[in-house]
């Protein structure tokens, strides 16, 4: 099933991007991306973290084989990222990135919205995420595209994560 979207007719710098779902070949590049969207946090995670959050390319070769991963383009450019992993009773949405240029875009929104069909045409009714308190941005986005906290935290590598979810 294809998910893309294409934005047609905008300039390239007003956020003209399209999706589509990430192949290994992309493996590099969304290594590269996740370095790119998550370095200017990197002093607020423990090192193990940020390790586990900015995969390495074995790791989103990986990731790849555990669930869909979809990359938005801007051009030939990797600007966005996100995984889903399917669990008994829900989809986990995992390594959601945006590049630092294309935030405020509509990027995160739109990965956000594919995971959702995913899961939805695999007969699963929620979606979970762990983020961290300080990613305020992203936090925003989640709580817009109607994710709640639930109150449960997390600390598998010394960073606390906080689970949300979004019921459908």
């Amino acid at each position: 099933m294809n998910y893309s979207q294409s934005r047609p007719g905008e300039h390239p710098m007003q956020g003209a991007f399209s999706t589509r779902e990430g192949i290994q070949a992309d493996a590099r590049a969304i290594s590269v991306l996740l370095q790119s969207a998550f370095v200017e946090f990197e002093p607020l995670y423990t090192p193990e973290a940020f390790a586990a959050t900015v995969l390495s390319e074995a790791g989103v070769l990986t990731r790849m084989d555990e669930g869909p991963v979809w990359v938005a383009e801007n051009q030939s450019e990797l600007i966005g990222t996100v995984a889903a992993i399917r669990m008994p009773d829900f989809i986990m949405v995992r390594g959601m990135a945006v590049a630092p240029s294309a935030r405020g875009l509509g990027v995160g929104r739109e990965l956000l919205r594919l995971t959702e069909i995913f899961a939805r045409t695999q007969g699963y009714e929620r979606l979970c995420l762990y983020t961290t308190g300080f990613l305020q941005g992203a936090i925003k986005l989640y709580q817009t595209a109607g994710f709640r906290f639930t109150g449960e935290t997390s600390n598998p590598h010394g960073t606390e994560l906080l689970r949300m979810v979004k019921d459908f």
